[in-house]
């Protein structure tokens, strides 16, 4: 079986040089997602290529024209579409391109071939789906966020038309993979063969390694994006009502950052710190006492989301606090902390409640979600189930 895996994925030296020109978020999370599915089939012994179109805007890239060469890197073989670097231009370069690449590419070699695609990289999605239909190559489509619904999409004229253009397509994949089972009964209209894959983490963590050498003071920590409507403002507003002796560390980017940057002036033990290679925030993960995730429940975007912070947050061993939210399926409740409710006391009630416990019982804990989801969640495992799906 060959394999075309589509989406934003660029090796992570050209991440790190993105990031590195404005200290801009290049995506991370999708970036890590997609990065872990990749070498999950490599470690299934399937022939997969990435076919990208890396994360650049005109925001964040000054060149108008990119065009990168192919590279290698950990195994990974990255291919990348070129483009002018213009608005709309841009779009209109990445589609033709994508659809004269897999029109080729399903010309040659195996007859067992199949894309994969991230349904939200609209352009390269479309070109590629259309050449596809052509060549009667069979199509996977990833779904890491409901169109309509993601925080981003703050309803500008922009995020409706590519909202609006995501449905029109949507429907038209042999295979899809989703995030919660919500996201089947919204999307999935023409009953196609499905599996809902929430979470996915790296094989190759140690299991039975844990940090049990934590940061002093003690700290609470949070990372992603900073909206009030993820409950990081009740998280921030409840910490320091608990008065526990800890500090709260904060990385990120968002609209809240603002007010944010006004509290931390004000309460030394509010740490704001940006935004940070995902390397770093895993170090600091498993050196914190706690790490945390206040989204709320009520909001219906957390129906089609499964927050993969909370898979990388147990992966550290270090203890999660977080709202029990309609994605997260059952099988987790008994690794993490939950908030007792979802309001400031609320809150503020939780995290001194976990200051309460020992130091060995949350060690336990922390492990104990650690080798859950090592075991259960790993890339392996979880790529060997969409191999069975599509052979």
């Amino acid at each position: 079986m060959d394999i075309l895996y589509i989406s934003s994925l660029s090796s992570e030296d050209k991440i790190k040089s993105i990031h590195k020109r404005n200290g801009d978020n290049p995506g991370f999370a999708v970036q890590k997602f997609n990065r872990l599915l990749v070498k999950g089939f490599i470690l299934n012994n399937i022939n997969i290529k990435t076919f990208s179109n890396p994360p650049i805007t005109a925001y964040n890239w000054k060149e108008k024209v990119v065009n990168f060469k192919d590279e290698k890197e950990n195994d990974i073989l990255y291919k990348y579409v070129p483009f002018i670097n213009i608005p709309l231009i841009k779009h209109i370069c990445i589609f033709i391109y994508s659809f004269f690449y897999v029109f080729f590419w399903g010309q040659n070699g195996s007859k067992k071939k199949v894309i994969i695609c991230d349904i939200l990289s609209i352009s390269m999605c479309m070109g590629a789906m259309l050449a596809s239909k052509l060549k009667r190559i069979r199509s996977v489509g990833i779904l890491t966020d409901m169109p309509g619904y993601m925080m981003s999409s703050e309803k500008s004229i922009f995020s409706k038309l590519t909202t609006i253009i995501n449905m029109s397509y949507i429907n038209s994949f042999s295979y899809y993979i989703f995030l919660t089972e919500e996201m089947n009964f919204k999307v999935n209209k023409n009953k196609r063969p499905y599996l809902v894959m929430e979470a996915i983490c790296d094989s190759i963590i140690n299991v039975n390694q844990s940090n049990t050498e934590k940061s002093n003071p003690r700290t609470i920590l949070y990372a992603g994006g900073l909206y009030e409507k993820y409950g990081l403002k009740m998280l921030v507003d409840a910490f320091l009502q608990s008065k526990v002796d800890a500090r709260l560390v904060i990385y990120g980017s968002g609209p809240y950052e603002k007010e944010l940057l006004k509290i931390c002036s004000l309460h030394p033990n509010v740490e704001y710190r940006g935004v940070a290679l995902n390397a770093t925030i895993l170090e600091e993960e498993s050196k914190s006492y706690i790490l945390v995730n206040p989204r709320f429940t009520t909001e219906e975007f957390t129906k089609y989301s499964f927050p993969s912070k909370n898979i990388e947050y147990m992966a550290s061993g270090t203890p999660l606090l977080t709202t029990k939210l309609p994605g997260m399926p059952k099988d987790y409740y008994p690794y993490v902390f939950f908030f007792s409710e979802e309001t400031v006391d609320g809150y503020a009630k939780s995290i001194s409640d976990i200051f309460d416990l020992s130091e060995d019982l949350l060690l336990q804990k922390g492990l104990a979600a650690k080798n859950y989801v090592l075991e259960y969640k790993n890339n392996k495992k979880q790529v060997r189930r969409i191999i069975d799906m599509i052979s």
